[in-house]
């Protein structure tokens, strides 16, 4: 399965035509994205300008989402909300969790980690690709290359219950892609250099990751 996945959209139309150009060069089998579709402002142009997608959608949350985005992804035609409850789509397992979990600074809708990643542990298998926005602590996630940003939380959670991959975001001059021992995690936040990444998934197979360029 051929996968696009990417981040941060925050309501540039140039971003959405930027995924529709890819979605038509690179033909995946869906869309993911691992939230900040829109910038703490109305989701519904976002949406429409997403409507015309010829792929399924599936999506999270992201910190500068309005509550509203969940509605959206759980009743719009062609998009779904991945949030606790896992998705098999094409024999592949998703898995998702809406937020931001808490990071060197604060976010709207932080959330407790132990809380909300416990209730995250029976979704996961060896073969789950897990959706989230942050990145986990210390990979895709220096802030100004300084400093990292991830998530503790979030990167014991992947230690101690490794998913296939980990697809996030948030840090935007981060885009790109490491493995956490076994788990790769692909930061696909779409900033001015980067509109994404292309993941080819086949069981039994290694895993392909290519970043698109802008």
């Amino acid at each position: 399965m051929r996968i696009y996945a990417v981040a941060d959209i925050h309501g540039k139309t140039e971003k959405v035509e930027k995924i529709k150009d890819v979605i038509s060069q690179e033909a995946p089998d869906i869309l993911v994205i691992a939230g900040d579709i829109t910038n703490y402002v109305s989701p519904l142009k976002t949406f429409d300008q997403l409507k015309g997608t010829p792929i399924p959608i599936m999506g999270i949350r992201g910190n500068s989402d309005f509550k509203r985005v969940e509605g959206l992804l759980r009743k719009q035609k062609n998009t779904t909300l991945l949030n606790h409850v896992p998705v098999i789509y094409k024999d592949a397992d998703f898995a998702g969790l809406s937020g931001t979990i808490p990071l060197p600074f604060l976010s709207k809708i932080s959330f407790r980690e132990t809380h909300f990643l416990d209730r995250l542990k029976p979704s996961i298998t060896p073969d789950t690709i897990l959706v989230v926005h942050p990145p986990p602590r210390g990979v895709c996630d220096k802030v100004g290359n300084r400093f990292s940003a991830g998530s503790i939380g979030l990167r014991n959670f992947i230690e101690n219950h490794p998913p296939l991959m980990v697809l996030c975001g948030h840090i935007h001059e981060q885009a790109g892609y490491q493995f956490l021992k076994n788990t790769l995690v692909v930061n696909c936040a779409m900033n001015k250099n980067s509109g994404g990444a292309i993941i080819d998934s086949c069981k039994n197979m290694p895993l392909k990751v290519k970043m698109i360029q802008t």
